[in-house]
């Protein structure tokens, strides 16, 4: 990665970390904004997908693969955002859905590690632990507006920090 590259991507990391600390100030507000925020990035990367499809990967094995992820998430961003007067019912979908793959994904390589005697596999393990434990919280404190939300914000500063720390 070039230094410009490390750079913008440090600068995108601090002002994502501002912004959710902004938005755990005001929760009760900040649920209509990341709904909206959610969905679009949603309809952008389906938009991304279908147009790497139409431009290249009509042509590459596995092709179809992409034009369906695509259409998933293009659809799920179009739901998401025609929807938007019901943002917790987004944000708790999104939140669970997320951390539950996450989840999913975080066993699958804890298995992975531990098998080859990587002394990683704790680091894994304790990651699961953690996303399956945001996906119990989202769902006991279903009704309360700033637990989805802390938890989003949460999960955006933890995610942009290691992005930094990962920028070496």
């Amino acid at each position: 990665m070039s230094k410009s590259r490390r750079i913008w991507n440090i600068i995108y990391a601090v002002i994502s970390i501002h912004a959710a600390l902004i938005l755990m100030l005001i929760p009760e507000d900040a649920f209509i904004f990341i709904a909206a925020a959610v969905g679009l990035w949603l309809m952008w990367r389906g938009l991304k997908y279908l147009f790497y499809y139409l431009t290249q990967a009509n042509k590459m094995v596995g092709g179809k693969r992409i034009l369906l992820a695509g259409l998933f998430l293009f659809d799920f961003g179009v739901f998401a955002t025609s929807i938007i007067d019901q943002a917790q019912a987004i944000l708790i979908i999104y939140i669970v859905a997320v951390h539950l793959v996450a989840s999913i994904v975080n066993l699958i390589r804890t298995i992975g590690n531990k098998k080859d005697g990587n002394p990683g596999w704790m680091i894994d393990l304790a990651q699961f632990i953690g996303n399956v434990a945001q996906v119990v919280l989202c769902l006991v404190f279903i009704k309360h507006v700033e637990i989805p939300v802390y938890l989003y914000c949460m999960g955006e500063i933890y995610s942009n920090v290691i992005k930094i720390i990962s920028l070496r």
